[in-house]
């Protein structure tokens, strides 16, 4: 009687540790999967804002190089990289300003998907890149 509640108990307690185990997993994959939506929706809003950014500068001195440093300036304080800049002049006169960034998410589990064979989409997944204009 005594040796059939032990194993009425170890069976309790594997049930347990199995749940927390598979708790444990859905959380962390939860929480890689917020940190990769978070740095794409964060890249496309940033980059617009540092075209704006760029295009005020320009607008102030008329020098594309302190309008790039500007873009640049915003995505460092953003923790984003400069991939492009480019201007031209739009159908009224005035110039755009394009600004393409580089976000990084900082993944627990998934960035160990590159191990088998996946490593070029985990780079574009957890470096993504948007562009935004000036308008």
């Amino acid at each position: 009687m005594y040796s059939a509640r032990l194993r009425r108990q170890d069976g309790f307690i594997r049930e347990i540790l199995w749940l927390a185990v598979g708790l444990a997993i859905f959380a962390v994959v939860v929480l890689d999967g917020l940190a990769i939506f978070t740095a794409s929706q964060s890249v496309e809003g940033d980059a617009a804002t540092a075209a704006a950014e760029a295009h005020t500068e320009y607008v102030q001195t008329t020098d594309l190089a302190a309008a790039k440093l500007a873009a640049q300036q915003y995505l460092i304080k953003s923790n984003k990289k400069l991939v492009a800049f480019s201007s031209a002049t739009g159908l009224d006169g005035t110039t755009v300003i394009t600004v393409k960034a580089k976000a990084h998410a900082d993944t627990h589990v998934f960035q160990f998907l590159r191990y088998v064979g996946l490593k070029k989409w985990v780079n574009q997944t957890t470096n993504p890149t948007g562009t935004g204009t000036s308008d």
